[in-house]
This record gives C-alpha cells, sequence and structure tokens, in this order.
C-alpha cells in the first residue's frame, strides 16, 4: 500500500510541474510490440504479406491487461499498437494471446481468459472465394528480453488449406470443367489456442491448439469459374486462386452404393461438359431431362482423407480412363458412372458356305478356226 501511494504521489508533482509548461510525453520503456513468423506450410497468409493481429494479454490478475488490441506492421518486421502498453517493471513477463483476421471477419465466438482461450461456432463462408486463413498464436514477453525489438510471436495455421486440380490424357474426350465442390464436410467446430508447454511454460508448440466438430453439421464448399477450363495431360488448379480454408478432421469417404448420400460421406467434384472429339455430348447424359447448369453437370469422386491444421492438400483428379460418378446432389441418376467401361469387341469372322452355282460348264470355241493347219505346230496358242 505504501509503494502505491507513493507512485500516487509523485503522479501528483509531475502534473504539477507541467501544469505551466508545454505538454511533455515521459516514456523510460519501450511499447509493446511483436515480431512474427509463421509456423506452417499453408501460405494463404504469411510473415510477408501479414498486415496486422489482435491480442489478448494477462500479468497477474485474472483480468487483461488489454483485450484485443490491434497490432499493425510498423517499422522493418515490428507489429504495434495505436494505443501504446508498456511492460511493467518488475521483469515478470506478459503472457499474450493472438489471433488473426477480426472477430467479425471470422465470425463464431471468441473468449479469451486467462485460464481459456476459445473460438466457439466456428463455421467456414460456403462461399470458397470468402472464406479466410485463421492464424493464432501465443507468447510470453518481458521489458529486458523483448522491450527494445519486440516479443517474438508464432503463429499457426488453425484451418486445413485445399486445391482441387484436374487433368487429362485421353485422346476420345473433350473435358470442359466450370467449377469445384468439396462436398459434405464438417462445417462447425470449436477451436482452442495453442497451449504452453508443461515442460517449459515459456514455450508454446506452435502448431497445438485443437478443433471439435460440433453439433454433426456438414456443408458442401462451391467455387465457380469465369470461364470453362479445358483439361490436358498437364494438371491445372481449378480454384482460381482462392484455396478452400476448412476444419481440420477425419474424412468419411462417400458410399457410391448410397447413390443418394443419407450418411453424408465426403467427396470432391467438378462441374464439367463431356464431349467425344467429334463433338457429340457424353455428360450431361442426353437423357437427363433437365439443363439446370447450362450444358454442366457435377461429377464426384469419395475422399477419406485425414485433414489436419496447418497443412496443404492437393487433390488432383485425373479423367484420363473415367469421369466419376453422378454427383449425388444431382437429380437425374445420383451415383451412377459417368463412363462405364471401355467400349470394346469381341470379333468372330463367320466361314463360308460353299454353294453350288449349277452344272458344269462348257467353254466355246471357234470351230472355224484352225490353230494346227500343218500338223507340225506344238505350240499352246494361248501362250506367249
Amino acid at each position: 500500500m505504501k509503494q502505491k501511494l507513493l507512485f500516487a504521489g509523485m503522479a501528483a508533482i509531475a502534473l504539477t510541474s507541467c501544469s505551466n509548461d508545454e505538454a511533455v510525453e515521459i516514456n523510460n520503456g519501450h511499447a509493446i510490440g511483436f515480431r512474427t513468423a509463421m509456423a506452417t506450410r499453408a501460405t494463404e497468409t504469411t510473415t510477408a504479406n501479414l498486415e496486422g493481429f489482435f491480442v489478448t494479454a494477462f500479468y497477474e490478475s485474472t483480468e487483461p491487461y488489454f483485450s484485443d488490441l490491434e497490432f499493425k506492421k510498423g517499422t522493418g518486421d515490428l507489429f504495434e499498437s495505436d494505443t501504446k502498453y508498456f511492460y511493467p517493471g518488475d521483469a515478470r513477463p506478459l503472457t499474450f494471446y493472438a489471433y488473426a483476421p477480426s472477430k467479425t471477419a471470422l465470425g463464431g465466438t471468441m473468449t479469451i481468459t486467462k485460464d481459456s482461450q476459445k473460438l466457439e461456432g466456428f463455421a467456414p463462408n460456403t462461399d470458397i472465394s470468402k472464406q479466410v486463413d485463421f492464424i493464432a498464436g501465443a507468447a510470453k514477453g518481458d521489458a529486458a528480453n523483448d522491450g527494445a525489438d519486440g516479443a517474438f510471436l508464432e503463429f499457426s495455421h488453425c484451418l486445413s488449406q485445399i486445391e482441387v486440380k484436374a487433368k487429362s490424357g485421353n485422346t476420345s474426350y473433350d473435358f470442359e470443367v466450370k467449377g469445384v465442390r468439396i462436398g459434405c464436410v464438417g462445417s462447425k467446430g470449436d477451436f482452442t489456442f495453442p497451449a504452453f508447454s508443461a515442460e517449459d511454460p515459456d514455450a508454446v508448440d506452435p502448431v497445438a491448439g485443437t478443433w471439435t466438430l460440433t453439433g454433426g453439421e456438414k456443408a458442401s464448399y462451391d467455387k465457380t469459374l469465369d470461364e470453362a477450363v479445358k483439361l490436358t495431360a498437364d494438371a491445372v488448379s481449378l480454384m482460381a486462386g482462392d484455396n478452400a480454408m476448412l476444419i481440420p478432421q477425419q474424412l468419411t469417404a462417400w458410399d457410391t452404393d448410397e447413390q443418394e448420400n443419407a450418411s453424408k460421406g465426403a467427396y470432391i467434384a467438378v462441374l464439367v461438359k463431356i464431349t467425344t472429339k467429334s463433338g457429340a455430348q457424353v455428360y450431361p447424359f442426353a437423357s437427363d431431362p433437365t439443363d439446370a447448369n447450362a450444358g454442366y453437370a457435377w461429377a464426384a469422386i469419395p475422399v477419406s482423407t485425414l485433414w489436419e491444421a496447418g497443412k496443404k492438400y492437393v487433390y488432383t483428379l485425373n479423367f484420363t480412363t473415367g469421369a466419376g460418378y453422378v454427383d449425388p446432389t444431382e437429380d437425374h441418376m445420383p451415383g451412377v458412372p459417368v463412363l462405364v467401361g471401355e467400349i470394346k469387341f469381341n470379333v468372330t469372322v463367320e466361314g463360308w458356305t460353299e454353294e453350288a452355282a449349277g452344272n458344269d460348264i462348257e467353254m466355246p470355241n471357234d470351230p472355224g478356226t484352225d490353230y494346227n493347219p500343218d500338223g507340225n505346230d506344238t505350240e499352246d496358242p494361248f501362250l506367249d
């Protein structure tokens, strides 16, 4: 209590002494700042393109030292806040929990207390082009070690990044792709922030943090291309620069015997038009009475990947020898193979059957012609 009163008295003296003078900012330390790094392989958000993040800090009490304070890229690699905070002078460290993008951009409910740091009810946007790369990290810092250069804050990518590519070396068909779908995957979950190590309280596992799917909810995520992509033997991305950012999880594949996918198994699909090289339409099927997708239909393939946080998964669909199954959401013949078996022939040639044309035919001669008038000519007159 005496120490607190002493600090209060000093503050009063300082205010009095400056009351008639020009205001002077007194700063005996460095404002809290951060140096950052990315820990994992996904590349949508990088150390180079990160512009800002939000931090909640704790000192000794359960009340935050500051909460959801935005730090923006400043001089060099240092991230600084508009509202300045400083380290306590007793050398005890502050504990920081950071994330990006903002709560508004993420959705769900972000709750950061001294004992629990969670994002609950997170659901990726169903439009792949509007999904965000959620990053989070934790660190400790003190004035002696981090006051000048900024506390080191290593972020982890909390979601799984998904890219779909396609190719075809088929010389009989043309495949034109107009969109991509990631079908029937867990769509809502709760995230718990990275934890400090039990062995080293100052260390954070950079790829820690856990997800729990909630509510059993599943969704499909689509990306429609502005222009159709004609497949060649070289794989091409179908994402138009917008890879999906989805909740890490173990996928359970669509069982194609369950044609309409009542169990909501996972699959990858493309919106495709298939024609023969001569121009005959193969898919959508000619028997399809609808034209909902302007000459295109969804073709799918089941997937059962384990998606982990911070990892990028690239699916390359190879149409060289097949075209998957009719998407289970299609009204016409869901679950049926798009191409069924290679066209082949088992050939036999029927043997000849001899048929008599009639009696022997005598070949006539000219009775008025003597081919051996002297009786000495032994040559065959019909030979050269």
